[in-house]
């Protein structure tokens, strides 16, 4: 089931309109309309309801219920680049090929199948005035060779700095009024602050470790590494490598001012009777992986629901009430 848009009366929401199969049905919500469409998604849906930039949605042909120009907006994401080396050495997880690897695995559970992928990582603060790690490092032991997407022909490493607290922001907005067309993804990646600054220092830092003694054996080789150490190589080889390492938010942004896509009940605002929970509403991307604040997210959500607030509206009971005052003093 692909579900549309949200349906209102007024400015309530009241449910979803849907396609199963190629038939269209409508969808009545009980009690409230919840949307978990992620970073991506949750936008693109409330634009295709009418919830958006007006002159964006306008231009798609959409009907504006509601001038929020934040919609999409504020996407952020955690940019990594890459390194990779082949070694003579035949330790990788190259050799999860061999047969022997999968015997080893099936009588003993170790060897090239219980690795975890990225074996090993660390934390570095490159900018001066860097408060906690500001790079993360991801290391993989093994030739990976267009993203993965075609096979390796040798054994090597692959290492990763990866940006924690980007100040870019990017957005997510609609290419078609057609709902089942995918929405457009623009990251912005090191547009923005000294983003780019603290990649070079973090790509810098990666061909110095692997220099290292203990590392260089198994970085004997460059097979996609910068052509040399300046500041120009350095960024050429970053905007060469840049990927996205897949934890979107801010694009339904919580926040209490006038901008701010959902309150601090992560209620749409503008709006009754529709909630948005999942990591768009957050404001930045934390330092960490977003699956367990998501869950925290989530959680918080049920609480609201279940003990009073349950209609996504102003206001609420005394059950409610505890349930925030308990939760401020945690």
């Amino acid at each position: 089931m692909h579900v549309q848009r949200v349906l209102f009366e007024g400015t309530r929401a009241v449910g979803v309109q849907a396609s199963q199969l190629g038939q269209a049905q409508e969808l009545r919500a009980e009690r409230e309309v919840i949307l978990c469409g992620g970073a991506y998604n949750s936008p693109q849906l409330l634009m295709l309801s009418g919830i958006g930039s007006a002159e964006h949605l306008t231009m798609r042909e959409i009907e504006v219920l509601l001038d929020q120009p934040a919609v999409g907006e504020n996407l952020s994401d955690h940019a990594a680049a890459y390194a990779v080396w082949t070694t003579p050495e035949e330790q990788s997880l190259l050799l999860a090929l061999e047969p022997p690897a999968l015997e080893e695995y099936e009588a003993t559970q170790t060897g090239p199948f219980a690795s975890n992928f990225a074996e090993a990582g660390g934390f570095a603060r490159v900018a001066p005035d860097a408060q906690a790690p500001d790079i993360q490092f991801h290391f993989v032991p093994l030739q990976i060779v267009d993203e993965g997407m075609s096979d390796p022909d040798a054994h090597g490493v692959w290492v990763s700095p990866c940006l924690l607290t980007p100040h870019s922001r990017g957005s997510v907005r609609l290419g078609s009024k057609d709902p089942t067309a995918k929405p457009i993804v623009h990251n912005a990646f090191y547009t923005q602050g000294d983003d780019m600054q603290r990649m070079i220092a973090g790509m810098r830092a990666t061909l110095d470790i692997c220099a290292q003694p203990a590392l260089a054996p198994y970085c004997a080789a460059p097979y996609n590494t910068p052509e040399g150490e300046g500041d120009e190589d350095l960024r050429e080889h970053i905007a060469r490598t840049t990927f996205s390492v897949y934890h979107p938010v801010g694009t339904c942004r919580l926040g209490e001012d006038a901008h701010a896509v959902v309150d601090a009940e992560l209620r749409v605002n503008g709006c009754e009777g529709l909630r948005v929970i999942d990591a768009s509403v957050m404001p930045v991307v934390p330092r960490g992986n977003t699956n367990a604040p998501t869950i925290a997210i989530a959680e918080r959500a049920a609480d609201l629901i279940r003990h009073g607030r349950a209609l996504a509206e102003p206001g609420g009971d005394a059950a409610a009430d505890a349930v925030l005052a308990q939760s401020a003093s945690a």
